[in-house]
């Protein structure tokens, strides 16, 4: 039977790894934890990103109407910076 004999830099490769390896554990056992302490369920990143949209139209409605301006929903692509209203322009042929 042989021995396996290892270096200072091995061990304190093996060392590390195994405490940066406890640490990590450690943490997403806490925050597992931390989950299960409350009882409702969680936001999924669907709707984060609805309640982030109706947010921001919210607020975009309630600037029109103290600006007293219509309030226009953005489809995409260039606005006019003074009027704010789409820009189209034609595509020469």
């Amino acid at each position: 039977m042989a021995t396996q004999l290892y270096t200072a830099e091995q061990v304190l490769a093996l060392t590390s790894e195994a405490y940066l390896r406890g640490r990590y554990d450690s943490g997403v056992n806490d925050l597992r934890g931390t989950w299960a302490e409350f009882d409702e369920p969680r936001a999924t990143r669907e709707q984060r990103v609805a309640a982030r949209l109706a947010d921001m139209d919210h607020r975009a409605r309630v600037r029109a109407a103290r600006e007293g301006r219509p309030y226009r929903i953005y489809r995409g692509g260039p606005v006019d910076w003074e009027t704010g209203r789409p820009v189209r322009h034609r595509i020469a042929s």
